[in-house]
């Protein structure tokens, strides 16, 4: 951890320089200690419980039975752990602050278990049996800007470049006659091993008009990318804004792995613009367009696909009375394949007394662009009521037919607050269905998890 040693050196050094405070009076020590228990079932068919689980609309995981993934986020079999984590905030003066977060788990209470895959075992296991450095974080304020040092969790550069969960390095953002600017050097230990994320974007607000040009580049090894983009963001006026971004995308040598284009790819442009129409205090109408180039290379993005598609949405939502909202969106995507994906949702969110309450439908067709029938209808119901001020029940409904994956998804769940810094919460989660591949599949799922914080 020489990059953490580095940061607590540099922390050290300032607090020795400015001594102007006293550090046990700016230094705080939190934690928390979590037990937890879980019970999971997958079945007769391990398979085909790992695919349901896993599907978009239920616990929306990686499947492991086509790469690897979210191995922890799958129930485990049997689990029952305890787990402290610590944070150390500080202040060395009223310019630096600092974050240190330490996890580990102290206690197994019982031999962890679950199913086996690729010589991984899914479900939470709790970690190892050692204390390790999970977050570290030095920032500088001053009135000039801030720079931030360490771990930037939930990072999130751009959906076309860097919009990952967690990422390492550098990020400095500041004013500068009139400018916004922001650079950044960022890297990422496991799933982009030895490679390198830059970036600059330099903001201009003119008025009604915001426009920010932007370079990003990817260096691993010779596989190289880089971006230029101009995006706008334009006030037409008080009921109507519009944004736009042009992006050029250059890339060298030959693709594969975790950048998500095809081989061979040598960059192209990509196209975003989005529009928002208050038309009355009830409705508003949005509209958007995604535009991406056959050999465009998205590297650690969150793009619609890959690569090579138009996609076209518009939406609306409107107010019934103040307990009651209506939705619709329709989205189209052209995959330039045999058919274009097409879905249609309509939502409706109640508020009435303790209760919150949310109702879909949602219909897609050509899911896999495939000229063969490949549609889904998705239902889904939830409700949320407040028992009291600490205690809060929930549960929800989904059912998913058609020619994908079919099942019927439940959870229950229970939030209670025994004390200010004590919380209960006991989720149970049931599914029941068939597979693309008409395999026969169930699952079940029982957590509880006590927290205290101190």
């Amino acid at each position: 951890m020489k990059k953490i040693s580095l940061l607590l050196t540099f922390a050290l050094v300032m607090a020795l320089a400015v001594p102007a405070f006293a550090a046990e009076d700016n230094v705080k020590i939190t934690g928390e200690v979590k037990t937890v228990f879980e019970k999971g079932t997958y079945g007769d068919d391990t398979e085909a419980a790992i695919t349901l689980w896993a599907d978009g609309d239920a616990l929306d995981l990686d499947n492991p039975l086509d790469k690897s993934g979210d191995e922890d986020d799958f129930p485990a079999t049997k689990a029952f752990y305890q787990e402290i984590d610590f944070t150390i905030t500080g202040a060395v003066n009223e310019n630096v602050t600092f974050d240190l977060a330490i996890d580990t788990l102290v206690n197994n209470f019982t031999t962890v278990s679950g199913p086996s895959y690729n010589g991984a075992t899914l479900g939470d296991q709790g970690a190892a049996d050692n204390i390790k450095m999970d977050n570290a974080l030095l920032t500088l304020n001053s009135g000039l800007g801030t720079l931030k040092l360490g771990d930037m969790s939930d990072y999130a550069v751009d959906t076309y470049f860097v919009d990952e969960e967690d990422m390492e390095g550098m990020e400095l953002t500041t004013s500068l006659s009139g400018n916004d600017i922001k650079v950044f050097m960022t890297s990422e230990n496991d799933d982009f091993a030895g490679q390198d994320f830059y970036g600059v974007t330099v903001g201009r607000n003119l008025g009604a008009l915001n426009l920010t040009g932007k370079l990003y580049a990817s260096r691993a090894d010779s596989n190289n990318v880089t971006n230029f983009a101009v995006a706008a963001d334009y006030v037409v006026n008080d009921m109507a804004t519009v944004n736009g971004e042009i992006v050029l995308n250059n890339a060298d040598k030959e693709f594969s792995g975790d950048f998500d284009s095809a081989a061979n790819a040598e960059g192209d442009t990509a196209i975003f613009l989005g529009a928002d129409f208050v038309v009355s205090d009830a409705l508003t109408v949005n509209a958007g367009l995604e535009s991406v180039g056959e050999e465009f290379v998205s590297v650690a993005g969150d793009l619609e696909e890959d690569y090579d598609y138009d996609l076209f949405t518009v939406g609306a939502s409107y107010a019934l009375n103040n307990a009651n909202t209506l939705g619709a969106t329709y989205t189209m995507v052209d995959h330039n394949q045999a058919e274009n994906k097409n879905t249609i949702k309509l939502r409706l969110d109640n508020v009435r007394g303790a209760f919150t309450n949310t109702a879909s439908v949602e219909l897609v067709t050509n899911d896999g662009y495939k000229a063969t029938d490949d549609d889904a209808t998705i239902i889904t119901l939830g409700t949320e009521y407040a028992m009291s001020e600490v205690v809060t029940v929930s549960a929800s409904l989904t059912n998913k037919s058609g020619d994908l994956n079919e099942f019927t998804y439940l959870t229950a769940g229970l939030d209670a607050k025994i004390a200010d810094n004590i919380n209960w919460n006991t989720e149970a989660k049931l599914i029941d269905g068939t597979t693309e591949a008409d395999a026969d599949g169930n699952a079940s799922a029982l957590t509880t998890k006590l927290t205290v914080s101190f």
